[in-house]
């Protein structure tokens, strides 16, 4: 090991880590459209496929007023005719999360939290 330094080699795996993060933080978002007519999304719709790490931006309209809601990731977007919403994250769980659609009628508000799914998130290990 003459003429390597132990410095030298951390410093090139250094290196080496910053660059592999920059590479990952610079790649794409991965973008979806939920559009909701009557609680419902077109079958085409229904399966959002990721790998593990990707960021996920999810963008949902609606004719009607009401929440979406994906479960395990634990996130919620209010939506109204007129003002959808998006959402960004991480896919970082591996694994199918339901979402949910609840609309701003009364209907959810019955203690009834888990409803029919709209759609699933499948996120893939890499």
């Amino acid at each position: 090991m003459q003429g390597i330094r132990p410095f030298g080699i951390f410093a090139v795996l250094l290196l080496l880590a910053s660059a592999a993060l920059s590479i990952a933080a610079d790649a794409p978002a991965q973008t979806f459209e939920l559009a909701l007519s009557g609680g419902q999304v077109a079958k085409s719709q229904s399966l959002i496929r990721v790998d593990k790490g990707a960021t996920v931006k999810l963008r949902v309209s609606s004719d009607t007023p009401g929440n979406l809601h994906l479960h395990a990731y634990k996130l919620e977007a209010h939506v109204a005719p007129g003002a959808p919403a998006e959402l960004s994250f991480n896919a970082r769980a591996t694994g199918r999360f339901r979402f949910e659609w609840h609309p701003d009628n009364g209907a959810a508000k019955d203690g009834g939290h888990h409803g029919p799914p709209l759609a699933t998130l499948e996120v893939m290990p890499k």
